[in-house]
């Protein structure tokens, strides 16, 4: 679309390079552009064209990862939410409700036994009874939900180009 605001991802092919740069970024994301230009055997500048190019095609992104304990959240869940009905938009009008919802920091589309997937990060119990008695309940289209206590993450990491490198 010209002249909209939206982004047009590019598909494109990634070389041993490149995964090479993923990897890297993924294992140690505060490296420098020197250091990581040193470690896949490039320079500086063809390493920033191909940081720039892999960010343009959306193959990496940035985020921050928030330790949870010390930003105050004592409870997290997954809960698999099953809708009243499978229809497009129903799960679009879903989507939009808890977008608007902090405590929910993850949602993911499933197929099987459950429609999404959630994250979701509170205070304590009674902060997860307030959402799930006070926001959740206003969604009309939830048939059913099911919690997971979340008690530790042993290992967390990005997804992989999944070459076992």
């Amino acid at each position: 679309m010209r002249g909209s605001n939206v982004v047009e991802k590019v598909s494109l092919e990634l070389d041993q390079v490149d995964r090479r740069i993923i990897r890297l970024l993924v294992e140690d994301a505060s490296l420098s552009n020197n250091e990581l230009a040193a470690r896949v055997g490039l320079s500086p500048a063809p390493l920033s064209r191909r940081l720039t190019r892999l960010y343009a095609a959306g193959v990496i992104r940035q985020t921050v990862v928030v330790d949870p304990k010390a930003a105050g959240i004592g409870f997290q869940a997954f809960v698999e939410v099953t809708l009243e009905r499978t229809a497009s938009k129903v799960g679009h009008r879903f989507i939009e409700l808890i977008s608007r919802m902090p405590e929910v920091v993850e949602c993911h589309t499933v197929a099987g036994d459950f429609d999404f997937l959630l994250k979701i990060a509170v205070r304590d119990v009674a902060d997860y009874k307030r959402l799930l008695w006070s926001e959740f309940e206003q969604i009309a289209e939830i048939k059913t939900l099911r919690s997971t206590i979340l008690l530790d993450s042993p290992k967390m990491t990005a997804a992989t180009l999944g070459d076992g490198r």
